[in-house]
């Protein structure tokens, strides 16, 4: 049996954001396998996604091709603007709402409650943005943290979810919001 590796379909925004990061060195990073957000995506039959993080739109783009509504949070106005670019490119600025600033600070004002997935991919995680993110997620809905290898507070963000049904792949934590008792 051969297996045959699926294309990457957003390569194109993957590529600018490695080359954007090339010459600004701004720190903005490609999720490593946008194919996997959207197959989590569409298992848990997410219709709303919130993302701390856009960069220039690679996981939003990969979020928003499986129907979902995407909220995406970046600090960097010029992420958002480029992020932008990419995701009218493909047909997909419709299905994502952008907005600039501090998610933590946002996540608030947004008032996004019932989010189906929230996906930390911005910089090194804090227990601060990971709460902001817990508080618009349902109970039952998915959270993915990446970037727990950056170091900042990578322990107290495990210890923080540690009563979630999770599973820890080292750069990236997923779990799942219990439902109240």
């Amino acid at each position: 049996m051969t297996t045959t590796a699926t294309a990457d379909r957003f390569s194109d925004i993957k590529t600018a954001t490695r080359s954007h990061l090339e010459a600004h060195g701004c720190g903005c990073h490609p999720y490593a396998d946008g194919g996997l957000l959207a197959t989590l995506t569409a298992a848990t039959r997410a219709s709303t996604v919130v993302e701390l993080g856009t960069a220039l739109g690679y996981s939003a783009a990969w979020f928003a091709c499986t129907g979902a509504h995407v909220h995406t949070i970046d600090r960097d106005p010029t992420h958002s603007r480029l992020a932008q670019v990419h995701l009218a490119r493909h047909h997909l600025a419709d299905r994502v709402t952008l907005h600039t600033g501090e998610g933590v600070d946002l996540l608030p004002d947004l008032a996004l409650t019932g989010v189906d997935i929230a996906f930390f991919d911005g910089y090194p995680p804090t227990t601060a943005a990971i709460g902001a993110l817990a508080a618009a997620l349902r109970p039952g809905g998915l959270l993915i943290a990446g970037n727990l290898t950056l170091g900042g507070q990578a322990h107290d963000i495990r210890a923080q979810l540690a009563t979630w049904q999770h599973t820890d792949l080292g750069e990236t934590l997923l779990a799942v919001k219990p439902a109240p008792r």
